[in-house]
């Protein structure tokens, strides 16, 4: 196997490897110590965000909705009312989750509740959502933070390998059964 090859498979793409190493090293110094402050005892809904609502957040939302968590989704930059990719809906259904009915929305079409946790996948979505929502009664956090081995960045799948789409979405998988644990404490 080729170094080529290695990195798509492991992170989607050169774009993606050099985007995990930059928000890894920001990680390790701290940049994202406070979005892993959640007062879970507040949270009543999760809000999986990413930028097309197609691969990760609607994964993520039927992950949370399997273990009774209310819960949604929505892209920071999509038309609405989109199907969910075809590989997530097939991902999915092999593993256990319904996304055959999924339908993408916009940002504009969600509206925050008091115990909302805003999830993103990349840090980019997080600088979004805390420009959007400062004034409003939600919580934000990365995904990949809660993962076992905590990462700040879940590259897109979209137009990645087999490879790395299998891995992006059972990391996405492991944060919302991570958040599902501490919602339980």
């Amino acid at each position: 196997m080729t170094l080529s090859e290695k990195i798509k498979n492991h992170y989607g793409s050169k774009r993606g490897l050099l985007r995990y190493i930059r928000f890894e090293f920001m990680r390790m110094l701290g940049a994202y110590r406070a979005l892993k402050k959640i007062d879970f005892t507040k949270v009543t809904r999760l809000v999986f965000v990413c930028h097309g609502n197609i691969c990760r957040s609607p994964l993520a939302e039927a992950v949370a909705r399997k273990h009774n968590l209310p819960s949604i989704s929505f892209g920071l930059d999509t038309r609405g009312n989109d199907p969910a990719d075809p590989r997530a809906v097939a991902w999915a259904s092999s593993h256990g989750y319904e996304l055959t009915q999924h339908k993408t929305m916009r940002v504009d079409q969600y509206q925050p509740q008091v115990g909302d946790l805003l999830i993103g996948m990349e840090p980019k979505h997080i600088w979004a959502l805390e420009h959007r929502f400062a004034q409003a009664p939600v919580q934000i956090t990365l995904a990949g933070l809660w993962l076992p081995l905590p990462i700040a960045y879940l590259h897109d799948p979209y137009n990645a390998n087999e490879q790395y789409f299998d891995r992006c979405e059972r990391s996405v998988v492991m944060a919302v059964l991570q958040l599902n644990e501490r919602l339980k404490d």
